[in-house]
């Protein structure tokens, strides 16, 4: 094994062990608010980790480029899906 492949079997499996620890939590909990706060963190860091491992294995080229803009797309659009969830859940309470 090579430190390459030890480098991005490393990065590769946090961000899917982050996925899972997140999807989990939106299974297990049952506030909609908890839900919130596990879906928000799965846009967090573990897309971030994905999108390392995928420019450690194809450099920065266009895949390498592409990951990263999805990874940061989350990163930027998912405070506002939250909030905006947030407020209809609040609302929906009454």
């Amino acid at each position: 094994m090579t430190p390459h492949d030890l480098v991005l079997g490393i990065l590769i499996g946090l961000g899917v062990g982050g996925e899972l620890l997140c999807c989990s939590g939106l299974v297990l909990k049952r506030d909609v608010y908890a839900r919130l706060h596990y879906a928000m963190a799965a846009s967090t860091v573990p897309p971030f980790l994905l999108a390392a491992a995928v420019i450690v294995e194809e450099g920065w080229t266009q895949p390498g480029i592409n990951a990263l803009v999805v990874a940061v797309a989350l990163f930027l659009v998912s405070p506002v899906a939250a909030h905006a969830v947030a407020r209809a859940a609040r609302s929906r309470r009454g």
